[in-house]
């Protein structure tokens, strides 16, 4: 195992990032101190986290600046990030600044199986059935264009019918086939909920023609 090194951790509530995911994120006091922090750095790159009420989060993401600028139309500053690799969460640490350190792991992705490939290729059917419905063009030919399974699954941290506590769950789950497992479920039943929603509403306006 890699030595664990030290970054500033900034964590988050909403969003809650995924590896692959790019990202504003509003700078108030902490977190420009952790962008702040980052920058300064040797490796430009900080930890995000999910804060959750529950409990303190095992796994963050390792992310790098992409901009740091005004927001428009307005006060304030945003960074943008992108979520390059998980990790694991160890001791606090100390580190120049005001920002929070900590010692992180970073997880190292398995080569993919035949069992990978498969439930990959289930849950992109799945995924491309949900955004063929949206006729969400753009991001069909995105997703028909990813090869790498782990990063077919950690899409799903944009996917607005999830919770944050099941975005973190997917954080949290290293193994890329349990995580692809528990998609496919989850996909099945969101996509089962809107062909009932959609038959609803289709009901709905053949009444109101008829009358």
């Amino acid at each position: 195992m890699a030595e664990a090194t030290s970054v500033p951790v900034l964590f988050l509530s909403d969003p809650i990032v995924l590896p692959g995911m790019v990202v504003p994120i509003t700078l108030d006091d902490t977190a420009r101190a952790a962008v702040d922090a980052a920058r300064a750095s040797d490796s430009g790159t900080l930890l995000i986290a999910p804060r959750l009420d529950d409990r303190y989060p095992t796994h963050g993401v390792i992310a790098s600046i992409v901009q740091v600028g005004r927001v428009a139309g307005g006060t304030g500053s945003a960074a943008v990030v992108r979520g390059e690799k998980r990790a694991h969460i160890g001791a606090g640490t100390t580190g120049p600044g005001t920002a929070l350190w900590v010692l992180v792991d970073e997880v190292e992705e398995l080569e993919a199986t035949d069992e990978i490939r498969s439930l990959a290729a289930e849950y992109k059917k799945l995924l491309l059935a949900l955004l063929q419905r949206r006729e969400a063009w753009q991001i069909v030919d995105h997703v028909n264009g990813l090869t790498d399974p782990s990063a077919l699954a950690d899409t799903a941290g944009y996917a607005s019918y999830l919770t944050a506590e099941q975005k973190r769950q997917l954080l949290e789950t290293t193994d890329v086939a349990q995580r692809l497992r528990v998609l496919v479920e989850w996909m099945g039943e969101h996509l089962a909920e809107v062909e009932v929603n959609d038959k609803i509403a289709e009901d709905v306006r053949a009444g109101m023609d008829k009358q």
